[in-house]
């Protein structure tokens, strides 16, 4: 019977100690996920700051040099931005429509969308 309690012992042992490791794991990792959350919830704030200034910015608000010349760099990589978007549109042979931007057939003479005048 002693062997009986010891194995018994040992086995209630294994499961407390398995049990608190879960629950020690499960903490963890809960807490991880609210830290991951407050981290993006942080690089959404750090966005919308970013576009509040590029927006004074575009309204012709003064900024120090450094965030000028981001800004800067914002406006240079929206431009290239432009010429890939209309190399795309020259290869499937559409235009687009200088009022809503939908893109068209190039043949169209008038916008599919919202009947604007094409070129």
């Amino acid at each position: 019977m002693e062997w009986f309690d010891k194995v018994k012992s040992t086995v209630t042992k294994t499961a407390k100690f398995t049990k608190d490791k879960s629950t020690e794991l499960y903490d963890i990792t809960r807490m991880s996920f609210s830290i991951n959350e407050l981290e993006n919830k942080i690089d959404k704030l750090f966005k919308n700051i970013g576009m509040l200034v590029y927006r004074d910015y575009e309204a012709g608000a003064e900024f120090s040099e450094d965030i000028d010349m981001l800004l800067k760099d914002i406006d240079a990589k929206y431009e290239e931005i432009a010429q890939i978007k209309e190399e795309i549109n020259n290869i499937k042979n559409v235009s687009v429509c200088p009022s809503c931007k939908k893109t068209n057939p190039s043949d169209a003479n008038f916008c599919l969308s919202c009947g604007e005048k094409l070129n």
